[in-house]
């Protein structure tokens, strides 16, 4: 290799060596500045969730005096990474499952799920009783064709079974916003997948973690 070549060998890895260090100060400051979502029973997700499967009090008491709870995998001996990973394919995540131990729906708990939009990630919280999906709201969105979206299309959700795939797109046809109706199907659909084989398994693991649950459940059976 004469001189020329070498100092042109050299050249081309000083640039890569620059990008790559680009590329790490730029993930360094996106993760200072832009933190991976971290679900959270916060006052806003506590009304959220009153919203679609209510406690029979009001959003701050549901909150501070345990009508609502974030259960751990361990409540209910669950592996919710394993999970997500192995239905990679489908393009959805399960971030957290929620209970209400007690209250006018005892027993029933909401998966917060979410699929890539448009525009960034649909989260969704999903509640499930009796075997039936409660209620489902948005939780997080950015989508820049929201407004398309059929005004009901968490609302048809509700009475439907719990551990069955949902079909939005049958159900509305074109929208305007087809990335993000086809996100909140994913979402939907991964959080039913996660119901269908943990059901029993929150149900018990809620009464066990939280007794009243067991007590409330009955008085509202």
């Amino acid at each position: 290799m004469n001189g020329k070549s070498l100092n042109n060998a050299f050249k081309a890895v000083a640039v890569l060596v620059l990008i790559t260090a680009v590329c790490v100060a730029v993930l360094t400051v996106c993760n200072m500045f832009f933190p991976k979502y971290t679900p959270v029973l916060d006052a806003q997700t506590a009304k959220l969730i009153n919203g679609i499967c209510p406690t029979g009090v009001e959003d701050g008491k549901a909150k501070s005096d345990g009508y609502i709870v974030l259960l751990k995998d361990s409540d209910y001996g669950a592996d919710m990474s394993a999970f997500n990973k192995s239905n990679k394919a489908q393009k959805a995540e399960v971030l957290a499952v929620y209970g209400e131990p007690k209250g006018e729906m005892a027993g029933a708990y909401i998966i917060e799920s979410k699929s890539a939009g448009r525009d960034g990630d649909v989260v969704v919280l999903i509640a499930y009783y009796g075997k039936r999906i409660a209620g489902a709201t948005v939780k997080k969105q950015g989508e820049s064709y929201w407004s398309k979206l059929p005004p009901d299309v968490f609302e048809v959700l509700s009475g439907k079974d719990a551990f069955s795939d949902v079909d939005l797109q049958g159900e509305f046809g074109k929208t305007g916003a087809t990335l993000s109706l086809s996100a909140i199907e994913r979402a939907v659909n991964i959080a039913n997948k996660y119901a269908k084989q943990y059901d029993m398994k929150i149900s018990t693991g809620m009464i066990e973690s939280y007794p009243t649950a067991a007590a409330q459940a009955e008085v509202y059976a």
